[in-house]
Order: C-alpha cells, then structure tokens, then sequence
C-alpha cells in the first residue's frame, strides 16, 4: 500500500514538475515573442516617422516645384509676349527699310536722268551763250555799217537839189529816229539778258525766267529767251528733287 502511495506521488510530483516547466517555458516564450513584437513594432514606428518625414519633405519639396514651375510660366508668357512685340518691331522696319530702298532706287534714278539732263542743258547753254555772243557781235557790226551807211546817204542828200534834201531829210530824221528807238530796244532786251543769265548763273531762276518774260514783252521773236526760259524751269524742277532727296537721306539716317 505504501508502495503504492509512493508510486503515485512520485507521478504526481512528476506531473506537477513537467506543469511548472511547461507554465515556465511557455511563459518566457510569450516574454520572448512579446519583446520581439515590441521591438518590430518600434522599428515600425521608426521607419514610419521617417517616411512621415520624408512626405513632409516631399510635399515641401513638390510645393516649391509648383511654385517655381508657375513662376517659369509666368515668365515663359513675358517673354513671348515681348518675343511677339519686338518680331512685330522687326517686321515694321523690314518693311520700312523696304519702302525706303524703293524710294531711294527711285529717287537715285530720277537724279540719274535729271544729271543727264543737267548735263545736256548745261551744253545747251554754251551753245546758246556762243550763238548770243556772235549775235552781238553781228548786231555790231550791222550797227556800225548803218551808221556809215546814214552817213553816206546824209552827204549824198547834200549834193542833190533842195527838194530832195528836205524830202531825204525827213525820211533820215524819221529813219534815224526809228534806229534810234530800235538800238533803245536792242539795247534794253541785251542789257535784260545780260542780267538774267547772270540771274541763273546765281541760280535765281524764278528772277531769271522774270528778266527772259520781259524780253519777249519786248521782242516776241527773241526765241533765245524763250529756250531759256524752259531750261530755268527745268532746274527748279532739278533742284526740288534734289531737295527731296536730301530730307529722304536725312529722315532716313534719323
């Protein structure tokens, strides 16, 4: 019977010795498992901060993108907008540059012609002077045969009867008269030429045409005055080009 108990008690023990163990080992299990758990967890929440973190960074980072993306679109559109002002500035002097050779190539073939025209008057002129002068020299000579000529009449009247002296001398008296008023004449219309071509030479041509208007008033028949008078005018005509020329350089180089 003692054996017995004793048999049983010692199971007994045993058994109660394995529960302790078993409650022991489980027991420091969890304790381990829990602490496992505790440090993943603070892992975790470390790992989590730093994302948070790193969010918070990005959104700082992505806002400052957006900032600065706006800033770069405002400028874009400041810039394409004096792109588009100073192009359409660009167009504006093409075309004005355009229209100014034009009218330069214009105006240079204009004063081309009138050049030669100039030139052309200018020879003109010198044969006009040339003819003028040996036309004075004529009207001179004429002159100073008509004196003699009234003075070998006047002798011959002399000789003859008195009927025919007093009758010859009418007719010299009204004949030298008629010189007379004619040489008066003559004398005028050469000194009004003589001062308009000094008029033109001074490129008074207005004055000029002036003193020309005069001598034909006088002598219809001088074409000299005339001729000249087309010339005078041609070079008004000259000379407003050349003046417009001139305002086109200066506007041009303003």
């Amino acid at each position: 019977m003692n054996k017995t108990n004793s048999k049983y008690w010692h199971i007994f023990t045993t058994v109660i010795a394995a529960f302790v163990l078993l409650n022991s080992g489980c027991l420091q299990l969890k304790k381990f498992s829990f602490g496992n758990k505790t440090k993943r967890i603070n892992i975790l929440e470390e790992k989590m901060e730093s994302l948070s973190s790193n969010m918070g960074s990005l959104n700082t980072e992505n806002y400052e993108l957006k900032k600065n993306l706006s800033e770069l679109e405002t400028i874009r559109k400041q810039l394409n907008e004096e792109y588009t002002q100073i192009k359409n500035k660009q167009i504006a002097i093409e075309t004005a540059q355009s229209s100014q050779k034009e009218a330069r190539s214009r105006l240079e073939g204009e004063l081309a012609e009138t050049r030669n025209l100039l030139e052309n008057i200018k020879q003109q002129l010198a044969m006009v002077e040339k003819d003028k002068n040996n036309l004075k020299t004529k009207l001179e000579k004429l002159e100073a045969s008509g004196e003699k000529t009234a003075e070998t009449e006047t002798v011959a009247v002399k000789t003859t009867d008195t009927e025919e002296e007093e009758i010859n001398t009418g007719k010299s008296r009204e004949l030298l008269i008629k010189e007379t008023q004619e040489k008066r004449k003559s004398s005028l219309v050469e000194d009004l030429l003589d001062k308009a071509i000094q008029l033109y030479r001074q490129e008074q041509f207005e004055e000029a045409i002036a003193k020309w208007e005069e001598v034909l008033a006088l002598d219809p028949r001088k074409l000299e005055a005339k001729f000249n008078i087309e010339i005078a005018q041609d070079r008004i005509k000259e000379k407003q080009i050349q003046e417009d020329l001139k305002s086109s350089r200066t506007q041009k180089d303003r």
